[in-house]
């Protein structure tokens, strides 16, 4: 994240040796479709999406095997079960300690998606595992995790060929996995590149065949909004080159996406308070993008080195305490998830959005109550990266005319609260002050 668009053509030949050897992890070199895309807001709103799909939607990467997450499990978990996030995604290495992925789903109902590598584990010693760990406990298996990384390509099992040797991986895994369980019970991910390397999905297209979904690693650069249109940091460009490139058209997933909030900053490196903006503005867009589900990197800080930008993309601190990212997050899942009152019946209410300004964005969900929230925000930056500071911008009144009188309208900003507030309609329609942050607004 800290280098231009420039500087990372001019990095396309090769990469930095990851920060640890053993788990390959953000590499230091960048140190530092469910519904419609979510572009300017239309005047007719598309048909609501079921809130469960999107609270299903959300992951959160982990190291469970590595610093600090080993010694603090039980904080961890609780973080999960917390932030009502349902998946995580971790790498199967031998040592792991299969009973901690066994205990989130059994105590929080949290999946795995578990990677794997030729560099780790074997295919029967990975078939071995996940019946140790339980089938019902993962929610996917994927591939080689950022092939065209230096930690891989120095590993024995990656020479001398090492797109050969993912493709070739990723077609044993894909058969061996096929012969016991059918794609609805347990998808195979593709194999990723590092998100700034298009020219390397060409080396790897031969896995695409044994690939039910392709994961892309969807980074915005430079310190951006979600939204942003460029090069090298829009998920647009993501899904064009990464997932476009290897299996056009097919089911994606995020697997890897988030923010560094380093506290000494590069040009890449935002504000805690413009990632907690930020964040649940990414899981919508890419939400309504078609993006099955986005893994944001990750859960817990891996230290606490004001300069190591490798150490700061986490959701919450090294000691566990959340940053505003972790208090968005869980805010917003669980307003989406509480149970609510019977909407009395009738369709789900559609919202039209008149004279909704071009940075406006929007996305529906239908409760299982009968209810419909809103998410409404503006595709605006708070963090200027350039100046390392944060930008505030200003609540604006939007016009939102429900489609039947609504019984009730409450709203919620999850960034800064966690009860509904009850606004009045006038005339048949209902005005929400709506700014960078992620607005909610419920119609019963």
């Amino acid at each position: 994240m800290t280098q231009s668009p420039e500087e990372m053509r001019a990095a396309e030949a090769g990469s930095a040796p990851c920060a640890s050897p053993v788990l390959p992890c953000r590499r230091t070199v960048l140190a530092g479709l469910a519904g419609m895309i979510a572009g300017p807001a239309r005047a007719a709103s598309p048909a609501p999406a079921p809130v469960e799909r999107f609270l299903d939607s959300v992951g959160v990467n982990v190291h469970l095997g590595s610093e600090p997450y080993r010694s603090r499990f039980d904080t961890v978990a609780a973080l999960l079960a917390r932030s009502r996030i349902r998946h995580v995604r971790d790498e199967l290495r031998p040592g792991n300690d299969l009973a901690c992925w066994r205990h989130l789903h059994a105590a929080h109902g949290v999946r795995a998606q578990l990677l794997v590598s030729p560099a780790t584990n074997t295919v029967p010693e990975m078939l071995a595992y996940l019946d140790a760990v339980g089938p019902g406990s993962v929610s996917a298996i994927e591939g080689q995790n950022e092939g065209d990384s230096d930690w891989f390509m120095a590993q024995p099992a990656a020479r001398p060929d090492w797109s050969g040797a993912v493709v070739a991986y990723q077609r044993a895994v894909y058969q061996a996995l096929r012969q016991r369980f059918d794609r609805a019970t347990l998808p195979v991910v593709s194999p990723s590149i590092i998100d700034y390397k298009p020219q390397d999905v060409a080396l790897i297209r031969g896995a695409a065949p044994f690939s039910d979904i392709v994961a892309i690693h969807s980074y915005v650069q430079g310190g951006q909004e979600p939204e942003t249109a460029d090069d090298y940091a829009a998920l647009s460009w993501y899904l064009t080159h990464m997932r476009d490139g290897f299996k056009p058209g097919a089911p994606v997933m995020s697997t890897e996406v988030g923010y560094c909030t380093r506290p000494v900053r590069g040009r890449s490196d935002v504000s805690e308070a413009a990632a907690g903006i930020y964040i649940p503005r990414l899981l919508l867009h890419n939400f309504s993008a078609g993006v099955q589900r986005t893994f944001l990197y990750e859960l817990m800080d891996e230290g606490d080195d004001p300069r190591e930008g490798e150490q700061h993309w986490g959701l919450v601190r090294p000691d566990g305490s959340p940053k505003p990212a972790y208090r968005a997050v869980s805010g917003l899942l669980g307003a989406l998830a509480a149970p609510g009152e019977p909407a009395g019946g009738g369709p789900p209410i559609r919202a039209a959005l008149p004279e909704a300004a071009p940075d406006l964005r929007s996305v529906a969900f239908v409760r299982p109550d009968g209810g419909t929230v809103l998410a409404l925000w503006r595709a605006l930056r708070c963090w200027d990266p350039v100046r390392g500071v944060d930008l505030a911008v200003p609540d604006g009144p939007q016009r939102v005319l429900p489609s039947r009188r609504p019984a009730r309208a409450r709203i919620l900003v999850p960034n800064d609260a966690e009860a509904w507030t009850d606004l009045a309609p006038r005339d048949g329609t209902v005005e929400v002050p709506v700014g960078a942050k992620v607005v909610l607004l419920w119609l019963i």
